[in-house]
């Protein structure tokens, strides 16, 4: 399955702690989203691709 993400939102990889935004691609883990940026500049998805394999 591949995931064409173009805003923090669509991502499969954000996660909500105690109501906060965090990514888990980021370095370091957990970073924390500021929810006025789309897509922070530090996101690894703005030049890479992660290829998320479903083995059902």
């Amino acid at each position: 399955m591949i995931f064409v993400i173009t805003q923090c939102t669509d991502c499969p990889f954000l996660h909500l702690v105690d109501g906060q935004k965090t990514c888990n691609v980021a370095l370091p883990k957990g970073r924390p989203i500021t929810p006025d940026v789309d897509r922070p500049v530090w996101c690894k998805l703005r030049k890479e691709q992660i290829i998320v394999r479903d083995f059902k």
